[in-house]
């Protein structure tokens, strides 16, 4: 108890001197998404939606620390004989970690992990909509990268993509191993 109470002072005390440092603000945009198979590539992508929160703390002039947290709808479109095409979705409680290099005042280059909370999956075709959630990994790690650019004071408009290191599946010697594919197209709304 302790402990926690020396921490949560700290976090203030951190919050209050450096507020000039911090920007909050909200972000939403799309998800293309797939995944690679390393047995055959008869996935296609899936377009999905991300949204949630940003907080950047300014660490000097070229550099500040980019943490999110988001809800993020990934996926992929398949055959699955005779039902046709079967989208599969996976929703996942995002977590970016990035370090963002400020190249111009506009311009911007973002690099970092991402921890993934799996939530819940679905697959869905014309016969069937199912929960599938019990067949996926819980955790998903993932690089990502990305280019900003600030289109008015607090509005910035990035792309990102994301790079899953781990397999997604639990039973890879079934299906064969499957990794996250993510390209993102984002808005992001600072709060002044």
């Amino acid at each position: 108890m302790k402990r926690t109470i020396i921490f949560l002072i700290f976090c203030f005390n951190f919050l209050t001197h450096s507020s000039g440092q911090i920007k909050l603000g909200l972000k939403a945009g799309l998800n293309f998404s797939k995944v690679k198979n390393r047995s055959h590539d008869d996935f296609t992508n899936k377009t999905n939606f991300n949204t949630g929160l940003v907080t950047n703390f300014k660490l000097d002039k070229k550099f500040i620390l980019d943490l999110e947290g988001l809800f993020s709808a990934k996926g992929f479109n398949s055959i699955l004989i005779p039902s046709g095409t079967t989208a599969t979705n996976l929703y996942y409680l995002t977590l970016p970690v990035l370090l963002e290099y400020k190249a111009t005042n506009k311009f911007y280059f973002q690099m970092g992990p991402e921890l993934n909370l799996l939530v819940g999956a679905k697959m869905k075709n014309s016969t069937t909509n199912i929960s599938v959630s019990d067949n996926y990994n819980n955790f998903d790690i993932t690089v990502a990268g990305g280019l900003g650019y600030n289109i008015l004071k607090s509005i910035n408009l990035e792309t990102r993509y994301s790079y899953g290191l781990s397999q997604i599946r639990k039973t890879p010697e079934i299906f064969g191993a499957q990794y996250n594919r993510t390209f993102q197209l984002n808005l992001i709304y600072f709060f002044r």
